[in-house]
């Protein structure tokens, strides 16, 4: 089963600027594209992590919101790094949902993954964005 046959969740193509809290340093980078499940963002000159790594991750939208989350390195290439979302809080996870549901048009969708999403934290226990 190849990357896009796993994805349980719908994502958004967004390109807005972002940063990640890892190894105690702050990174600039470009996010690619989000869900409810984590990120894709551009990988930072000079950054060297490994897989498994943890951070925190920030994300400026275009009306000075912000969207913060707790992630885990999934995958890395030259040119992107893949986040998995570990914990997001209330706030962020309410400015996160207008998003998908202004890039989607298609509240079902939503609906499914937020559902998919409260199923895996209430069986796993969250955790929550704060020390990377």
């Amino acid at each position: 089963m190849n990357v896009i046959e796993r994805r349980r969740y719908t994502r958004i193509s967004l390109h807005v600027q972002a940063e990640f809290v890892s190894q105690g340093r702050s990174w600039p980078c470009q996010a690619i594209d989000l869900s409810l499940h984590g990120a894709l963002v551009s990988r930072p000159r000079g950054w060297e992590g490994e897989l498994g790594e943890r951070c925190t991750l920030r994300f400026l939208l275009d009306e000075g919101t912000r969207i913060q989350m707790a992630g885990i390195l999934r995958h890395q290439d030259s040119d992107a790094l893949g986040w998995q979302c570990t914990g997001i809080d209330l706030d962020s996870m309410g400015e996160l949902r207008r998003l998908i549901e202004r890039n989607l048009g298609e509240p079902a969708f939503l609906r499914r993954d937020l559902a998919e999403m409260m199923r895996k934290h209430m069986n796993a226990g969250a955790g929550s964005p704060g020390k990377a």
